[in-house]
Protein backbone atom coordinates (compact mmCIF):
# COMPACT_ATOMS: atom_id res chain seq x y z
CA UNK A 1 0.00 0.00 0.00
CA UNK A 2 1.13 3.47 -1.07
CA UNK A 3 -0.03 5.40 2.18
CA UNK A 4 -0.02 4.85 5.92
CA UNK A 5 -0.45 6.78 9.06
CA UNK A 6 1.66 8.18 11.69
CA UNK A 7 0.64 9.82 14.90
CA UNK A 8 -2.64 10.06 13.41
CA UNK A 9 -1.81 11.24 9.95
CA UNK A 10 -1.59 9.98 6.44
CA UNK A 11 1.26 9.92 4.92
CA UNK A 12 2.56 8.60 1.40
CA UNK A 13 5.33 6.45 1.36
CA UNK A 14 7.07 8.07 -1.56
CA UNK A 15 8.17 11.01 1.18
CA UNK A 16 8.10 8.91 4.33
CA UNK A 17 11.36 8.62 6.18
CA UNK A 18 12.63 5.27 7.49
CA UNK A 19 12.29 5.83 11.43
CA UNK A 20 8.97 6.50 12.69
CA UNK A 21 6.82 3.59 13.52
CA UNK A 22 3.97 3.61 10.84
CA UNK A 23 0.33 1.88 10.92
CA UNK A 24 -2.36 -0.02 8.81
CA UNK A 25 -5.19 2.82 8.11
CA UNK A 26 -7.53 -0.13 8.16
CA UNK A 27 -6.08 -2.43 10.84
CA UNK A 28 -3.61 0.19 13.01
CA UNK A 29 -1.18 -2.37 13.24
CA UNK A 30 2.64 -1.38 12.61
CA UNK A 31 3.57 -1.91 8.97
CA UNK A 32 7.23 -1.37 7.04
CA UNK A 33 8.50 1.11 5.16
CA UNK A 34 9.99 -0.22 2.14
CA UNK A 35 12.14 1.81 -0.89
CA UNK A 36 14.48 1.14 -2.76
CA UNK A 37 16.12 1.34 -6.35
CA UNK A 38 13.98 -1.43 -7.78
CA UNK A 39 10.86 -0.88 -6.21
CA UNK A 40 8.36 1.38 -6.12
CA UNK A 41 7.97 3.30 -2.47
CA UNK A 42 5.10 1.37 -0.47
CA UNK A 43 4.47 0.16 3.27
CA UNK A 44 4.14 -3.40 3.82
CA UNK A 45 2.27 -5.56 6.67
CA UNK A 46 4.58 -7.66 9.00
CA UNK A 47 3.31 -11.18 8.80
CA UNK A 48 0.90 -12.76 9.87
CA UNK A 49 -1.47 -10.82 8.99
CA UNK A 50 -5.17 -10.79 7.46
CA UNK A 51 -5.96 -7.35 6.98
CA UNK A 52 -7.64 -6.80 3.64
CA UNK A 53 -5.31 -3.79 3.01
CA UNK A 54 -2.13 -6.36 2.77
CA UNK A 55 -3.27 -7.81 -0.15
CA UNK A 56 -0.55 -7.39 -2.25
CA UNK A 57 -0.69 -5.34 -5.52
CA UNK A 58 1.67 -5.48 -8.71
CA UNK A 59 4.25 -2.80 -9.22
CA UNK A 60 3.14 -1.59 -12.43
CA UNK A 61 -0.93 -0.97 -10.38
CA UNK A 62 1.49 1.15 -7.55
CA UNK A 63 3.57 2.72 -10.73
CA UNK A 64 -0.34 3.85 -12.02
CA UNK A 65 -1.50 5.01 -9.03
CA UNK A 66 1.35 7.58 -8.24
CA UNK A 67 1.19 8.81 -11.77
CA UNK A 68 -1.89 9.35 -12.48
CA UNK A 69 -1.77 11.25 -8.83
CA UNK A 70 0.99 13.20 -9.50
CA UNK A 71 -0.58 14.61 -13.09
CA UNK A 72 -3.84 15.71 -10.52
CA UNK A 73 -1.68 17.65 -8.69
CA UNK A 74 0.99 19.19 -10.64
CA UNK A 75 -1.99 20.34 -12.65
CA UNK A 76 -3.08 22.06 -9.15
CA UNK A 77 -5.89 19.45 -8.58
CA UNK A 78 -6.45 18.35 -4.52
CA UNK A 79 -5.72 14.59 -5.25
CA UNK A 80 -5.48 11.95 -3.01
CA UNK A 81 -3.97 8.30 -2.61
CA UNK A 82 -5.50 5.43 -1.70
CA UNK A 83 -8.76 7.59 -0.33
CA UNK A 84 -10.61 5.78 2.33
CA UNK A 85 -14.13 6.48 2.17
CA UNK A 86 -15.70 5.86 5.24
CA UNK A 87 -19.12 5.02 3.88
CA UNK A 88 -18.45 2.40 2.04
CA UNK A 89 -18.58 -1.24 2.88
CA UNK A 90 -15.90 -3.61 2.20
CA UNK A 91 -12.54 -2.30 0.65
CA UNK A 92 -13.43 1.44 1.43
CA UNK A 93 -10.14 2.87 -0.50
CA UNK A 94 -10.50 4.56 -3.78
CA UNK A 95 -6.42 4.05 -5.52
CA UNK A 96 -6.56 7.97 -6.74
CA UNK A 97 -9.60 10.12 -5.82
CA UNK A 98 -9.70 13.53 -6.53
CA UNK A 99 -11.92 16.88 -5.55
CA UNK A 100 -13.50 18.96 -8.04
CA UNK A 101 -13.39 22.84 -7.71
CA UNK A 102 -17.19 22.27 -6.15
CA UNK A 103 -15.71 20.05 -3.83
CA UNK A 104 -17.39 16.51 -5.15
CA UNK A 105 -15.34 13.58 -5.36
CA UNK A 106 -14.06 12.10 -8.35
CA UNK A 107 -12.88 8.19 -8.09
CA UNK A 108 -10.08 6.95 -10.28
CA UNK A 109 -9.99 3.15 -10.39
CA UNK A 110 -7.09 1.37 -12.17
CA UNK A 111 -7.76 -2.33 -12.27
CA UNK A 112 -4.59 -4.75 -13.12
CA UNK A 113 -5.25 -7.86 -12.01
CA UNK A 114 -9.14 -8.99 -13.11
CA UNK A 115 -12.03 -8.48 -10.44
CA UNK A 116 -15.02 -10.05 -10.73
CA UNK A 117 -18.05 -8.58 -12.13
CA UNK A 118 -20.18 -8.52 -8.98
CA UNK A 119 -17.59 -7.16 -7.26
CA UNK A 120 -16.83 -4.57 -9.57
CA UNK A 121 -20.99 -3.77 -9.89
CA UNK A 122 -20.90 -3.75 -6.21
CA UNK A 123 -18.06 -1.05 -5.63
CA UNK A 124 -19.30 1.18 -8.77
CA UNK A 125 -22.69 1.12 -6.54
CA UNK A 126 -21.17 2.25 -3.44
CA UNK A 127 -19.55 5.35 -5.56
CA UNK A 128 -23.23 5.69 -6.84
CA UNK A 129 -24.64 6.18 -3.49
CA UNK A 130 -22.18 8.08 -1.78
CA UNK A 131 -22.32 10.79 -4.95
CA UNK A 132 -18.78 10.08 -5.77
CA UNK A 133 -18.44 10.74 -9.94
CA UNK A 134 -16.29 7.28 -10.98
CA UNK A 135 -13.85 6.00 -14.00
CA UNK A 136 -12.61 2.68 -14.08
CA UNK A 137 -9.50 1.71 -16.47
CA UNK A 138 -8.49 -1.64 -17.38
CA UNK A 139 -4.82 -2.10 -18.07
CA UNK A 140 -3.81 -3.25 -21.06
CA UNK A 141 -1.91 -6.86 -21.58
CA UNK A 142 1.10 -6.80 -23.92
CA UNK A 143 -0.60 -9.58 -25.99
CA UNK A 144 -2.76 -6.36 -27.84
CA UNK A 145 0.73 -5.17 -29.40
CA UNK A 146 1.23 -8.75 -30.25
CA UNK A 147 -1.95 -8.74 -31.86
CA UNK A 148 -2.92 -5.85 -33.39
CA UNK A 149 -2.00 -3.79 -35.89
CA UNK A 150 -1.44 0.25 -36.26
CA UNK A 151 -4.07 1.69 -37.74
CA UNK A 152 -4.10 5.87 -38.80
CA UNK A 153 -5.94 6.56 -34.94
CA UNK A 154 -4.06 4.43 -33.32
CA UNK A 155 -4.26 0.66 -33.21
CA UNK A 156 -6.50 -2.39 -33.47
CA UNK A 157 -7.37 -5.78 -32.95
CA UNK A 158 -9.25 -7.39 -35.35
CA UNK A 159 -9.67 -10.70 -32.43
CA UNK A 160 -9.74 -9.81 -29.23
CA UNK A 161 -10.68 -11.94 -25.46
CA UNK A 162 -12.12 -9.16 -23.21
CA UNK A 163 -12.32 -10.21 -19.61
CA UNK A 164 -15.73 -9.84 -17.76
CA UNK A 165 -14.43 -6.81 -16.38
CA UNK A 166 -13.77 -5.01 -19.29
CA UNK A 167 -17.19 -5.97 -20.81
CA UNK A 168 -18.73 -4.28 -18.20
CA UNK A 169 -16.39 -1.32 -18.31
CA UNK A 170 -16.70 -0.80 -21.54
CA UNK A 171 -20.63 -1.03 -20.94
CA UNK A 172 -20.27 1.53 -18.41
CA UNK A 173 -18.45 4.30 -20.19
CA UNK A 174 -20.91 3.77 -22.94
CA UNK A 175 -20.53 5.69 -26.72
CA UNK A 176 -17.51 8.10 -25.32
CA UNK A 177 -15.38 4.21 -25.04
CA UNK A 178 -13.45 3.21 -21.98
CA UNK A 179 -9.68 4.20 -21.08
CA UNK A 180 -6.83 1.83 -21.21
CA UNK A 181 -4.01 2.02 -19.53
CA UNK A 182 -0.20 0.63 -20.71
CA UNK A 183 1.74 -0.27 -17.79
CA UNK A 184 4.84 -0.13 -20.49
CA UNK A 185 4.89 2.36 -21.62
CA UNK A 186 2.57 4.65 -19.10
CA UNK A 187 0.22 5.67 -21.64
CA UNK A 188 -3.36 6.10 -21.88
CA UNK A 189 -5.68 5.24 -24.68
CA UNK A 190 -9.73 5.49 -25.18
CA UNK A 191 -11.10 1.72 -26.25
CA UNK A 192 -13.97 1.01 -27.90
CA UNK A 193 -15.72 -2.91 -28.63
CA UNK A 194 -16.91 -3.60 -32.01
CA UNK A 195 -18.57 -7.37 -32.76
CA UNK A 196 -16.11 -9.90 -34.37
CA UNK A 197 -17.70 -11.68 -36.94
CA UNK A 198 -16.87 -15.47 -37.82
CA UNK A 199 -17.45 -16.59 -40.98
CA UNK A 200 -19.07 -20.09 -41.16
CA UNK A 201 -18.04 -22.02 -44.33
CA UNK A 202 -20.51 -23.20 -45.86
CA UNK A 203 -21.46 -26.83 -46.97
CA UNK A 204 -23.41 -29.00 -48.59
CA UNK A 205 -24.90 -32.61 -47.91
CA UNK A 206 -27.67 -34.68 -49.10
CA UNK A 207 -30.27 -35.89 -45.95
CA UNK A 208 -31.84 -39.19 -45.84
CA UNK A 209 -34.63 -38.61 -48.52
CA UNK A 210 -32.08 -37.76 -51.31
CA UNK A 211 -33.02 -34.24 -51.03
CA UNK A 212 -29.82 -31.91 -51.19
CA UNK A 213 -29.36 -29.37 -47.88
CA UNK A 214 -27.03 -26.34 -47.59
CA UNK A 215 -25.72 -24.77 -44.79
CA UNK A 216 -23.14 -22.07 -43.51
CA UNK A 217 -22.06 -19.33 -45.95
CA UNK A 218 -22.77 -16.37 -43.77
CA UNK A 219 -20.88 -14.40 -41.10
CA UNK A 220 -22.03 -14.44 -37.53
CA UNK A 221 -21.49 -12.26 -34.28
CA UNK A 222 -18.79 -13.98 -32.53
CA UNK A 223 -19.95 -14.99 -28.20
CA UNK A 224 -15.96 -14.82 -27.06
CA UNK A 225 -13.89 -12.54 -28.96
CA UNK A 226 -14.85 -8.22 -30.16
CA UNK A 227 -12.54 -5.81 -32.24
CA UNK A 228 -10.86 -3.94 -29.86
CA UNK A 229 -9.89 -0.40 -31.47
CA UNK A 230 -7.55 2.03 -29.23
CA UNK A 231 -7.12 5.65 -29.99
CA UNK A 232 -4.18 7.39 -28.57
CA UNK A 233 -2.29 7.54 -27.22
CA UNK A 234 -1.80 10.17 -24.37
CA UNK A 235 0.37 10.83 -21.26
CA UNK A 236 -1.49 11.24 -18.43
CA UNK A 237 -0.80 15.05 -18.12
CA UNK A 238 -2.83 15.50 -21.57
CA UNK A 239 -5.77 14.69 -19.74
CA UNK A 240 -8.44 17.09 -18.69
CA UNK A 241 -11.55 15.47 -16.41
CA UNK A 242 -14.83 16.03 -17.22
CA UNK A 243 -18.33 14.14 -15.83
CA UNK A 244 -21.65 13.57 -16.79
CA UNK A 245 -24.41 11.10 -15.39
CA UNK A 246 -25.70 7.94 -16.66
CA UNK A 247 -29.13 6.15 -16.23
CA UNK A 248 -28.91 2.53 -14.59
CA UNK A 249 -29.13 0.09 -17.08
CA UNK A 250 -28.90 -3.81 -17.09
CA UNK A 251 -28.65 -5.90 -20.21
CA UNK A 252 -27.50 -10.18 -20.64
CA UNK A 253 -26.49 -10.30 -16.77
CA UNK A 254 -24.42 -6.88 -16.55
CA UNK A 255 -26.05 -3.89 -14.25
CA UNK A 256 -25.04 -0.33 -14.50
CA UNK A 257 -25.74 2.26 -11.85
CA UNK A 258 -27.54 5.95 -12.22
CA UNK A 259 -24.14 7.57 -11.28
CA UNK A 260 -21.68 10.32 -12.42
CA UNK A 261 -19.57 8.97 -15.00
CA UNK A 262 -16.01 10.05 -15.63
CA UNK A 263 -14.28 10.67 -18.59
CA UNK A 264 -10.78 12.50 -19.79
CA UNK A 265 -10.63 14.70 -22.23
CA UNK A 266 -7.37 14.64 -24.09
CA UNK A 267 -5.36 18.37 -24.55
CA UNK A 268 -3.72 16.83 -27.54
CA UNK A 269 -4.86 14.86 -30.32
Amino acid sequence: MLVAEADGERIDAMVAQKGPMYRCPECKSEVILRKGRKVVPHFAHKPPTNCRFAKGETRAHMEAKYLLFNALTTRGVKAALEYTVDTMPGDRRADVMAWAPNGKMVAFELQHTPIGVPDIERRAGSYARAGIAQIWIPFLSQSVWKNGVRTSTGWKVERYSPRQFERWVHGFHGKNGMWMYDPIKHEFWRGHFAAHMIYVESSEWYDETGTEQYAGGFSRHSKRYKELSLSGPHKADELLVKTSRRKAFSVSGYHWPACRVVQFVPTKS
